[in-house]
């Protein structure tokens, strides 16, 4: 990876040729040299909304993500998780990393994400609806 428009781009092109995904938006994003930041919101094929939140900087040609958020939600608001890496629960094993399972305080241990986990995780729990 060469620079951060770079890693923009391939998330990008993550979105487009996604199956499960039916609209989406461009809320923020920036670029400046290795440093980076976007905020995406997805319609997925059953209405749910995933906001994808990444800051990042390229070192040495790899990404390194220093903040994400993943946001799924239904078409309601209910939350069906979020996978972020902020550091308000210590107590999880993961830490900085975790997951809201279901409901904001069901907080549990995993490990970070990014954009294509989610993406493909998602696929998998779509395809099997």
């Amino acid at each position: 990876m060469k620079d951060a428009d770079e890693y923009l781009n391939l998330i990008k092109a993550l979105v487009v040729e996604s199956s499960i995904i039916t609209h989406w938006n461009i809320l923020r994003e920036e670029t400046q040299g290795d440093l980076g930041l976007y905020r995406f919101r997805l319609t997925l094929q059953d209405r749910s909304i995933l906001e994808m939140f990444e800051r990042y900087q390229i070192v040495e040609g790899r990404v390194n993500v220093t903040k994400y958020s993943f946001h799924w939600q239904d078409s309601t608001g209910r939350l069906h998780k979020r996978w972020d890496n902020a550091p308000h629960h210590p107590e999880v094993s993961t830490h900085p990393s975790h997951v809201h399972d279901g409901a904001e305080e069901h907080v549990k241990p995993h490990d970070a994400m990014t954009c294509e986990k989610v993406l493909a995780v998602l696929t998998e729990e779509l395809t099997r609806r």
